[in-house]
């Protein structure tokens, strides 16, 4: 794995300031670092290393002064002289600090050390990561997986109103740290960041999350991210955080290759299979897997679309509701009864409408034939138009009214409907035949490897 995240993106790197609970780290043997030792900035004395990735060491520090334990991630000497990573590192201090959440990691200070690499001190994190908890003990109690991204999506939800997208939520950037029997996250690694309202920090800041870059770890990258082409916002990280709550309750994700390109392609291309249909036999509840469903599907936009309404629904399952995230809009084929006859019932009253201006015009007495259909009348003008010279002399008839009828004719006709009303009012509507519909094709993204030319 960490040699897919590598090829991703130089950054991303497993330097989290932690130690396991109840274990100390291994020694490097047979390493020797000049860090340990030694005091960086006049106040932060180096104890030991915990970790490297591709980008940095984070090493275990106490303050000179007052004597607290914490973490610092330096840049690793190789980078030295790359002024991009340099600033990546600077904007995850400037966008972890800036946030102000509890479930964020404290960010506290930068600097440089004596060679002249760029650092940064955060809190110490006594606990573990989610991946080693999944690796461990997945397929996790539905409890406690909701309970566990009920914090990553709070979290996450304040980066967003901050106009901060994290784009690399996965495991190994959660941290579970112990308080008494519950779970407390805390979200890290902010270092492939998109600051999406940061416009007036200039060009420079702006390059460092240029369209067209793939950032971000392939088995948690959403598809709009591995296309590559498109602009990338808080939506990816809502799928991010669907896909972890998916490998909390299975103990599986839903997408894996050989291979990065591999992975990518299924990103895609592959239908996610509900959690309760890959793993049956654990009883996951249908509104759980609604859930988790709506939070990975492909078109962002039938996704969450806020952080916000997502951990709003974990907090629904986590009180019982078992109706959470029904669709509460009908599609077009499941339309109520009434939208279904609303064209059929407005074709019968412009029928009777136009029957009844019949009559007006032959007069009472006459009768439509049975076998003659009333609807050829609207087609008669209301006004009389003399026919053309060619056309044979028809219109007289209807041209000539007939004599009204008198008042002993008119009180018979009160009380019987017979007559050419009778025979309107039983002429069924003519069927009406409604449109339909087909759903189109999936399309299948082009490669991220594809060139555009």
């Amino acid at each position: 794995m960490s040699a897919i995240m590598a090829e991703v993106d130089p950054s991303l790197s497993d330097t989290t300031p932690h130690t396991p609970s109840g274990s100390a780290p291994a020694p490097e043997a047979g390493r020797f670092d000049p860090l340990v030792g030694t005091v960086l900035a006049e106040r932060y004395a180096i104890i030991r290393k915990i970790g490297e990735g591709g980008m940095g060491a984070v090493y275990e520090a106490r303050h000179a002064i007052i004597g607290k334990r914490v973490a610092v991630k330096v840049l690793l000497e190789k980078f030295l002289e790359n002024q991009e990573l340099v600033a990546r590192l600077l904007q995850e201090a400037r966008l972890a600090s800036s946030i102000g959440h509890e479930n964020i990691v404290d960010v506290t200070d930068y600097g440089t050390t004596s060679d002249g690499r760029a650092f940064v001190v955060m809190e110490f994190l006594d606990g573990e990561a989610l991946a080693q908890l999944v690796m461990r003990d997945a397929p996790l109690p539905v409890e406690r997986s909701l309970g566990i991204l009920r914090q990553v999506c709070s979290a996450l939800s304040a980066a967003h109103a901050k106009g901060i997208v994290h784009r690399d939520v996965k495991p190994e950037n959660i941290y579970l740290v112990r308080r008494g029997e519950v779970d407390f996250v805390k979200v890290v690694d902010f270092g492939v960041s998109k600051a999406v309202h940061a416009r007036e920090d200039g060009p420079d800041w702006q390059r460092l999350t240029r369209t067209g870059t793939v950032l971000g770890t392939p088995l948690y990258m959403s598809p709009e991210q591995a296309r590559g082409g498109e602009d990338v916002d808080l939506r990816a990280d809502i799928w991010s955080a669907g896909l972890m709550l998916y490998e909390c309750l299975t103990g599986e994700v839903p997408f894996r290759a050989n291979n990065y390109l591999g992975v990518i392609s299924q990103v895609i291309t592959q239908e996610t299979v509900p959690p309760s249909q890959l793993r049956p036999e654990l009883g996951i509840p249908a509104a759980v897997d609604r859930v988790v469903m709506r939070a990975l599907e492909k078109d962002r936009d039938r996704r969450y679309q806020q952080m916000a309404e997502f951990e709003h629904d974990i907090e629904r399952l986590l009180a019982g509701d078992s109706t959470v995230a029904l669709r509460e809009v009908a599609e077009p084929s499941e339309a109520p009864a009434g939208h279904r006859l609303r064209w059929p019932l407005a074709a019968l009253g412009v029928l009777a409408l136009g029957v009844a201006i019949a009559m007006a015009l032959v007069g009472g007495d006459r009768q439509i034939p049975a076998s003659v259909p009333p609807t050829p009348a609207l087609a008669k003008p209301a006004i009389p138009v003399a026919p053309p010279a060619a056309a044979p002399a028809v219109a007289p008839a209807l041209a000539t009214p007939a004599p009204p009828p008198s008042m002993s004719e008119r009180s018979r006709r009160v009380g019987k409907p017979h007559g050419p009303r009778a025979s309107a009012a039983a002429a069924p509507a003519g069927p009406v035949e409604r449109g339909k519909k087909s759903k189109a094709d999936d399309t299948v993204a082009p490669s991220p490897y594809q060139s555009d030319d």
